[in-house]
């Protein structure tokens, strides 16, 4: 029976400054040494960085405008609400064309 070799398994972004299967870099003389410090790093990608960006703007503010679906719920429950309907054909114009 032969043996399969099967190659490290690598991710898009992440980098590996240590040694490879194969290879006796200097991870692993540490390693074997018992030292604690590791040479392993991860960059993370500009676009990654931009999302989590992104991201934590999104998280830091308030999706749903409190203030205005109290204002519109109120005029539901009383009566008084109104659709100005010129005004909802105009903005759907606006965005067809």
């Amino acid at each position: 029976m032969s043996a399969m070799k099967i190659p490290p398994y690598t991710t898009n972004g992440i980098e590996n400054s240590g040694a490879t299967a194969g290879n006796s870099g200097t991870s692993d003389k540490a390693a074997s040494a018992g030292n604690s410090a590791s040479s392993d790093r991860v960059q993370l990608s500009q676009n990654y960085t931009n999302l989590a960006n992104v991201q934590k703007s999104i998280l830091g503010t308030d999706s749903v405008r409190t203030d205005k679906v109290q204002q519109i719920q109120s005029q539901l429950d009383s009566g008084t609400y109104q659709v100005d309907a010129g005004e909802v054909a105009g903005r759907m114009l606006n965005e067809i064309l």
